[in-house]
């Protein structure tokens, strides 16, 4: 095991539901991702009654959005943020990598409520897909209100250029793909020291906007989806290093979108990736 790992032998059953409402992890048995399996995406629901979201909610998360279904909408939030620098900490549960911070980091204002940033954590390839479209990999910036609404940030991307932020991830990322763990009795924890997210601030611009779900169980509903109109560039290299401590993929299929509504958000002098 790592030695920098903060706790050793954390047991992910004594998880929260707290933290499984903040980052999409659960208290309740294993999942995994592989269709057809016993424990894939579409028996999700059939694994514990805490999981019942997953396999009867209307409202879930992933989904496919259509850009030409898209509504726009003006007086959408311009979801200004201002994140500081903390510690944070890597967390392998053994279906998604986590970076957890320390403290107070910063905010973003939806409808007028308020929520605190809590934590990022990938997904690979994207769970979000775009006219049909699923990317390498897909970013979620979860924040949390203080009476426990969910709304999530989510920047997908594609191959290309490496992206600044995850330099300092980059020993880090090593040693967790090194730490190998037994997890159905404990998660993998690394210090991951100081980091700054000023990359990740950058102005928002154009989204889209839909109410859904946590994308792994307990598929958790009435989360605030905002998938940003702009797709990042991310070097192979670093693509890999987030993919390596994971045994596979931990993308959910997209889900039906039924009765939503996707709306759009594309303020003055805005970059969209998207033909609409």
């Amino acid at each position: 095991m790592a030695s920098s790992r903060a706790a050793i032998g954390l047991l992910v059953a004594a998880s929260s539901l707290a933290v499984a409402l903040s980052d999409g992890g659960s208290s309740g048995p294993e999942y995994g991702y592989a269709a057809g399996s016993a424990d894939g995406p579409e028996n999700w629901g059939k694994l514990s009654p805490a999981y019942k979201m997953c396999g009867q909610g209307k409202h879930q998360s992933p989904i496919d959005i259509v850009t030409k279904q898209a509504v726009p909408n003006p007086n959408l939030d311009s979801l200004t943020r201002t994140y500081a620098a903390a510690n944070a900490t890597l967390v392998n549960d053994g279906h998604d990598i986590t970076l957890k911070f320390d403290g107070k980091v910063g905010t973003i204002t939806v409808s007028g409520k308020v929520y605190s940033f809590e934590k990022l954590h990938w997904h690979s390839p994207s769970d979000h897909t775009i006219n049909g479209q699923r990317f390498p990999l897909e970013l979620h910036l979860v924040h949390k209100s203080a009476d426990g609404a969910v709304a999530v940030i989510g920047i997908l991307y594609q191959l290309g250029a490496p992206d600044s932020f995850y330099y300092q991830l980059k020993s880090k990322l090593g040693e967790m793909a090194g730490d190998k763990c037994n997890f159905a009795e404990e998660e993998s924890h690394v210090e991951a020291g100081l980091i700054h997210l000023r990359s990740l601030q950058k102005r928002t611009g154009s989204y889209f906007r839909y109410t859904g779900s946590l994308t792994a169980p307990p598929c958790t509903e009435n989360v605030v989806w905002n998938v940003l109109g702009k797709v990042r560039q991310i070097s192979k290299e670093q693509l890999r290093l987030l993919e390596a401590p994971l045994p596979g993929s931990d993308a959910r299929p997209t889900q039906p979108l039924n009765d939503r509504t996707v709306q759009f958000y594309n303020p003055p002098n805005s970059t969209i990736s998207f033909q609409m």
